[in-house]
């Protein structure tokens, strides 16, 4: 089983200078509005496609490249210049998402309404809408967007005085030992803003077997997600006795 677990690590040398990349960034996925329409109108059978393939197949109609001079749909390309590759396939992934949910959704509707009316119900819910504001947090992709140079360290590409260029930041380290991930894979950063200030999120993953305790004898480990505390974490028998209870200030996935 994939386990995960997400630190968060405080940027301590910049703070407002990344606000214009979130700004962009988001920008990018509001006008997923014409992206969403572009997947709509091109592709008529979604079901039978994913976000491997969905991707290549929508940068060919929106972005203009030396081998393909003239995409059939240009908006994207021109309001977003030099838009760094990543975050665009960001933004064609998350279209295809939201349009694929919509469908499935409008689709489950259409079918509780024909069976409301085929047996006389009045049938008053209303369909699903395609939401499409964003406020979302961009990942840092290794070589193309991050470079870590220590282990209090890196580069990143951000949005600058209208370019994208590379910027030194340093942050504050997480004791790995302490944490237990020194030897889990780490995943790309994401840049999170909490209040007035900026952090690098990263995210560690591992691979654990699963031991073969009878069911009797297992225990589970419920994390609730609350406000005060990023987590709390309760370990309980299958008779739902609270064996074990934490509270985590840390980030956690």
């Amino acid at each position: 089983m994939n386990i995960a677990k997400t630190l968060s690590h405080k940027i301590t040398n910049h703070s407002r200078i990344f606000d214009a990349t979130l700004d962009i960034y988001n920008d990018a996925l509001t006008f997923i509005t014409f992206i969403i329409e572009v997947i709509d109108k091109e592709f008529d059978n979604l079901d039978e496609m994913t976000t491997k393939s969905i991707v290549p197949a929508v940068e060919r109609l929106i972005h203009t490249t030396e081998s393909n001079p003239s995409p059939k749909y240009r908006a994207f390309n021109a309001r977003f210049h030099k838009f760094p590759s990543y975050f665009r396939r960001s933004a064609i992934a998350a279209a295809f998402g939201k349009v694929k949910s919509y469908r499935s959704n409008l689709r489950n509707w259409e079918e509780e309404k024909a069976i409301a009316l085929s047996e006389g119900k009045n049938f008053k819910k209303n369909p699903p809408r395609l939401q499409l504001k964003h406020k979302e947090f961009p990942v840092f992709y290794r070589g193309n967007m991050f470079n870590r140079t220590s282990d209090k360290t890196a580069q990143i590409k951000i949005f600058d005085n209208n370019d994208w260029v590379w910027v030194d930041i340093t942050f504050k380290d997480q004791d790995l030992y302490k944490r237990g991930v020194w030897d889990w894979k780490e995943n790309n950063p994401t840049l999170v803003k909490a209040g007035k200030k900026y952090f690098l999120n990263v995210s560690y993953q591992s691979n654990v077997t699963l031991n073969k305790t009878k069911i009797n004898d297992q225990k589970i480990c419920a994390v609730d997600l609350g406000i005060n505390n990023s987590a709390v974490c309760s370990v309980m028998d299958i008779k739902g006795t609270v064996l074990a209870r934490i509270y985590d200030p840390v980030f956690i996935h």
